[in-house]
């Protein structure tokens, strides 16, 4: 095998002799922190610029290491980094932080509206407050519908963000190569898209800190390139952002068609209101993740977890990993008694944190 044939294959989309060849001239120890490696990114179905995202190590080191061409550099260093990595996930299990997906009645409800959207193909707005899992119900649902059929992509923030950030993750969630010109991305995914049937699009809010600019080719792009004319369902989803308002008010400031725009969404926007849509229940599925809670602490944890800005199903999270950390310091099973103990000396930071949230 030439020793650059594999370049231009998507991490995620390499074999294991690929690696192997590759990584041919390095020791065993290097060898196996990459193998690893790229196991993970296949499992996970990530791309070279999601990969270097979770393992912070950049992809101007990643890409010559998996090409076997990181010719000046430490290939011993980058595998202490990976090596690291690994260890910081397994820390994650020893202090909670389980992220096994739970099939909530609100990410069912979501599912519902995505599924409603595939088939009807008009551009579907989700809008409601932070971590009440929309993101973690979309990317469940693309996982279980891939194949091409489902695209998720998340917005970048910022001003220096924009439209060619979001062809870019759309090219690598599409499996193209990254060395690749902006425009012929763009004619590729043209193509690639012709098996798609539903695209996400989250934290479609940050795109209102971005350049005017920026906006119009990003809307323009949906319009034409994304949504074109049905050829599939698009969800935008927003957190703590009214989109409309947010349309309404860049409309003003730079004339932008808007119309082009609602003319090709759904009158009914989704809007999760967690006083109404959290249930006792959805709160119990998490929480059996990590033990089997009383009722008492059960509606207690409900009732914190529909507070209005403090988190939510987030929020829970931090209390039950706060709690799961105590139980295995003192090495001792998880119970209500710890789990009512963190719950109360969590709301009280919050609750000297007020003004924070007001």
């Amino acid at each position: 095998m030439a020793k650059n044939s594999y370049r231009g294959i998507p991490i995620k989309d390499r074999d294991v002799a690929h690696i192997r060849a590759a990584l041919a001239g390095q020791d065993k120890y290097v060898a196996d922190q990459f193998l690893a490696l790229h196991d993970y990114a296949r499992r996970k179905s990530l791309g070279l610029s999601r990969l270097s995202s979770e393992t912070r190590i950049g992809t101007g080191i990643l890409s010559p290491c998996f090409n076997g061409q990181y010719d000046k550099g430490d290939y011993n260093a980058i595998a202490r980094r990976i090596e690291t990595f690994f260890w910081r996930l397994d820390q994650k299990a020893l202090y909670g932080g389980l992220r096994e997906f739970k099939e909530t009645a609100l990410a069912k409800s979501l599912w519902a509206a995505f599924e409603k959207t595939r088939i009807i193909r008009r551009i579907q707005v989700i809008q409601g407050p932070e971590q009440v899992g929309k993101t973690r119900a979309a990317r469940e649902y693309a996982t279980r519908n891939n194949s091409g059929r489902t695209i998720y992509n998340m917005l970048s923030g910022g001003t220096k963000a924009g439209c060619g950030n979001f062809i870019w993750n759309t090219a690598e969630d599409l499996g193209l190569p990254y060395t690749v010109s902006l425009r012929e991305k763009r004619l590729r995914i043209r193509q690639s898209l012709e098996a798609c049937d539903l695209f996400f699009i989250d934290e479609a809010h940050l795109c209102f800190t971005w350049h005017d600019k920026a906006q119009r080719d990003f809307w323009d792009y949906i319009r034409t390139d994304i949504f074109a004319d049905g050829a599939r369902g698009v969800v935008i989803m927003a957190t703590n952002q009214d989109m409309l308002q947010g349309l309404q008010a860049w409309r003003r400031r730079c004339g932008y068609n808007v119309g082009q725009l609602l003319g090709r969404m759904r009158n009914e926007i989704m809007v999760i209101d967690p006083a109404e849509d959290i249930l006792l229940e959805d709160v119990q599925l998490l929480v059996q993740r990590y033990y089997k809670p009383g009722k008492k602490t059960l509606r207690r944890l409900h009732h914190i977890a529909i507070q209005p800005q403090l988190g939510h199903f987030g929020l829970i999270t931090d209390v039950m990993n706060e709690a799961w950390t105590k139980a295995k310091s003192k090495k001792r099973k998880l119970d209500d008694n710890t789990v009512d103990q963190t719950a109360e000396e969590t709301m009280k930071v919050l609750k000297d944190r007020k003004e924070l949230y007001e």
